[in-house]
């Protein structure tokens, strides 16, 4: 064998051997989420609940003429198809009437993973950017089955990966693999920046990219969310139908349960003990579950002012049932 193969040999074992050390709870791998597909069968986002836009309907437009499901019965007008004449209708009432149907329309939809360093985060059952890359794949799978075209972007702290909408199964597996990529990139090393600056730069993004009346899947943990955010989601919404999905973690929401806690910024470890908190610094805690509840409550206000559906994810081991029972009226996984 040559120094070469050897080379090349030695190098597959050593990611053979990195794949096989990966903890599914920390990241995701690519097999993990096909193995996803069979579970995305039993999810349905096209039952009418997530309507959001103007142009919403499951790829029905109405048409005049024939087509794939009957709509209405209606009076005849000029430049109506003869052939659609409902004569047993017009001799009953002695006025001409036609019968008008709709046809199905093949629609896109985007959907977008958030891989930031903040997502690196979690204290039960998996972290919450490993929960993003799941629903994502459930989406992915369950959007190709029902013969539509699905992209997306994937975006972290520092870019924002598009992945052009296809009705493709290669081109769901490169979304796939787009979101394994960035998602075992993440480490407790990673440097965050701006979370407000990269969250609206993807989002203003996403409105130059998004066809008019797409379906829109957002899966994130907001954060970084602000008014203008806010700006750009109503932009996005009027022509296109559009799901905010909040993955989020228990110790977000509160922290006094915790009786050891153990803050580091990557490099060093710092041990907290909340008895000394509470005594030092009374209001920590209530300002720590403050800001975990003016976030919900912000994203919930968007929910009720825009009609943008609000689907709230606890990263506490059921999260796919969670978010099956969300899109498909309490179907479970």
């Amino acid at each position: 064998m040559s120094n070469q193969q050897a080379s090349s040999t030695q190098s597959n074992s050593k990611r053979a051997t990195k794949a096989r050390q990966l903890d599914p709870r920390l990241y995701c791998e690519l097999k993990s989420l096909v193995a996803l597909k069979p579970a995305a069968a039993k999810l349905s986002f096209l039952k009418g609940r997530f309507r959001t836009s103007n142009q919403a309907g499951r790829h029905n437009s109405k048409v005049r003429g024939r087509g794939l499901n009957f709509e209405e019965l209606r009076h005849y007008q000029d430049g109506d198809d003869v052939k659609n004449m409902d004569w047993r209708t017009t001799l009953r009432t002695g006025k001409p009437h036609v019968r008008a149907y709709s046809e199905e329309k093949e629609r896109q939809t985007l959907i977008v993973v958030d891989q930031r360093s903040s997502m690196f985060f979690g204290s039960q059952h998996a972290l919450k950017s490993v929960v993003a890359a799941q629903l994502s794949a459930l989406s992915i799978w369950n959007i190709l089955q029902s013969g539509d075209r699905v992209g997306g972007m994937v975006f972290n702290d520092h870019d924002c990966q598009y992945i052009k909408p296809q009705r493709s199964a290669g081109n769901a597996l490169v979304f796939c693999q787009t979101i394994v990529d960035a998602n075992q990139k993440l480490s407790a090393a990673t440097i965050a920046t701006d979370s407000e600056t990269t969250l609206n730069k993807t989002l203003l993004r996403l409105n130059k990219l998004a066809q008019r009346d797409s379906s829109i899947i957002i899966i994130s943990d907001w954060q970084g969310f602000n008014a203008a955010s806010l700006i750009l989601l109503k932009q996005l919404q009027r022509a296109n139908d559009v799901v905010l999905v909040y993955v989020h973690d228990k110790l977000e929401r509160e922290l006094h349960s915790i009786k050891h806690l153990v803050a580091s910024d990557g490099q060093s470890q710092l041990a907290m003990d909340p008895q000394q908190i509470n005594d030092r610094a009374p209001s920590f805690y209530h300002h720590y579950q403050n800001e975990f509840k003016q976030k919900l409550a912000e994203l919930n206000q968007v929910s009720r002012s825009q009609i943008l559906p609000v689907i709230d994810i606890d990263t506490n081991g059921d999260e796919l049932s969670q978010f099956s029972v969300a899109l498909s009226w309490g179907s479970s996984l």
